[in-house]
Formats: structure tokens, C-alpha cells, sequence
């Protein structure tokens, strides 16, 4: 037998659910992670560049009203893969 649904009173509000996050968070992070070790790979330091590229990039689309968690996926992928594989070149000593 089905249970009977719970009444809600009308000037009640609806219950709350978890907070989502965009659907583009995900893909820009791992497209960040490639982005930042390739642009460290084969620039260096003209990798740099392309992080602040990215984060101003990202900052635009905040201030547009564009996805917010989208714009911190991005910047956090390309810092991330640019910040190691700086660490990978300095452990080798090629740094």
C-alpha cells in the first residue's frame, strides 16, 4: 500500500535541497588541469601568461553573471596543473 504524501501548509516553505553545482564545473576543471601542465610543459614560463589568461578569462565571466563555479573550476585546473608541474620540474632540478 502507498503511503499517503505529507501535507504542507501553504505559507510554508519548500524544503531545501543540497546547493548544485554547474554542469560545467567538472569538464573546465580537468580542461584547466590540461591546459595549465601543457602551457608549463611546452612554455615554461610563458605558461604563466596563459594562467593569467585564464584567471582574468574567469574573472569576466563572474562579472558577467556567467556560472561562478564554472570560472573557479577553470582557474583552479590551470593553476593546479601549472603549479605541478613546476613542482615536478624543481624535484628533477630543472628548475
Amino acid at each position: 500500500m502507498n503511503a499517503p504524501a505529507p501535507r504542507r501548509d501553504p505559507g510554508s516553505a519548500s524544503p531545501q535541497r543540497g546547493s548544485a553545482v554547474s554542469a560545467a564545473t567538472i569538464p573546465l576543471l580537468f580542461l584547466g588541469l590540461m591546459v595549465g601542465f601543457f602551457s608549463g610543459y611546452f612554455l615554461l614560463w610563458w605558461g604563466l601568461a596563459v594562467v593569467v589568461a585564464v584567471c582574468v578569462l574567469a574573472f569576466t565571466m563572474v562579472m558577467s553573471g556567467k556560472s561562478r563555479d564554472a570560472a573557479t573550476g577553470a582557474v583552479v585546473g590551470v593553476v593546479a596543473g601549472f603549479g605541478l608541474l613546476l613542482l615536478v620540474a624543481l624535484f628533477r632540478g630543472v628548475l
